[in-house]
């Protein structure tokens, strides 16, 4: 005799079958109706609601059905965005729902202007995950932008995505912080856009994220300077390994900092004035490739200020790793337009 098995285990995120509202003078409540028994998941971290209430809406679970009650006041001219993205998931297994939101408002008109974008950090360039994207009135001016609550928000996702579904035709300053709420201060990294945004002409926006008071501490082991009338190189040099060069072919044409890594760690650079980017005297191995925009001619990476309303240096990864061979010199087309 086969003792049985229990069935296929559910791998299947919780569905939502249907969504009720209801109102009162004093509340409104929205009922998301599942396929499946249910469970919060890190809901303090992952919901929000744009735009933003006083005070924050309440939530129940009861079997299949999450109840969220909304004491506030909606204005009419507003339309609201519910993110539901990994705050639910089943009560069995924890398959998580990740991509949930709702929008709804008073009136029967909706905004429904679209600006998405992406957060990365503007040295590593990694994707900034969990982090807020706020939007406040052109209005506004930057003495007061942290002391009040923004007009809208978004989170990004594990990709660095973020989404406003339901924008009216208005500017705003967008800008994103990595600590839990929403006061600026200079030990969290901040991203901003020089000029305002208007999602009636604006569909896609990237942000680079900086700390403003930390410099990349890189522990280089080697350091070569090249000047722009000069083939001088001060560098160091590790006896019986056979090097091998790189020449690097691109457009670009301002000075400039060539950075070879491993496992994230830079282990030589190049500070160019000028062309050509021959890097030279590389100890053989497989290597990362960043290239960093000397924009203050002072050969290392500076970081942005949120005052004076600075970027970061730009920064762009070589696609793919590079391979430096003993006695071999290797030529890398590169266009870093």
């Amino acid at each position: 005799m086969v003792a049985p098995t229990g069935g296929l285990k559910d791998i299947t995120a919780p569905k939502v079958l249907n969504i009720l509202e209801k109102e009162t003078a004093i509340l409104t409540e929205f009922h998301f109706i599942f396929d499946e028994y249910i469970q919060l998941n890190n809901w303090e971290e992952y919901f929000y609601v744009s735009p933003p209430f006083n005070k924050r809406p309440q939530k129940k679970i009861n079997g299949q059905t999450l109840i969220i009650t909304i004491e506030d006041s909606l204005f009419d001219d507003v339309t609201y965005h519910i993110s539901l993205s990994n705050c639910i998931k089943d009560l069995n297994e924890g398959n998580i729902t990740d991509s949930l939101s709702f929008m709804f408002g008073p009136s029967e008109y909706f905004d429904t202007l679209n600006l998405s974008g992406k957060l990365a950090d503007a040295y590593t360039l990694d994707a900034l995950e969990n982090t807020w994207i706020m939007l406040f009135e052109e209005s506004r001016n930057d003495s007061t932008i942290f002391k009040d609550t923004p007009n809208y928000i978004a989170k990004t996702d594990k990709n660095g995505s973020f989404n406003f579904p339901n924008l009216n035709a208005k500017n705003y300053n967008i800008v994103a912080l990595t600590d839990f709420d929403f006061i600026y201060n200079e030990e969290e990294k901040i991203a901003f856009n020089n000029t305002t945004i208007n999602a009636e002409k604006d569909s896609f926006i990237s942000l680079l994220a900086f700390n403003p008071i930390v410099k990349i501490d890189s522990t280089i082991n080697d350091t070569t300077a090249i000047n722009a009338d000069s083939t001088t190189t001060d560098s160091l040099l590790i006896e019986e390994v056979v090097y091998g060069n790189l020449a690097i072919i691109t457009i670009e044409n301002s000075p400039c900092v060539f950075q070879l890594l491993q496992n994230e760690k830079v282990i030589i650079e190049f500070i160019f004035a000028a062309k050509p980017y021959d890097l030279l005297d590389i100890t053989p191995g497989k290597y990362q490739l960043k290239y960093i925009a000397d924009s203050n001619t002072d050969g290392e990476w500076t970081t942005g200020n949120w005052k004076s309303k600075t970027q970061a240096e730009e920064v762009t990864n070589y696609p793919s790793e590079i391979t430096i061979r003993s006695n071999w010199d290797l030529e890398l087309e590169w266009d870093l337009e």
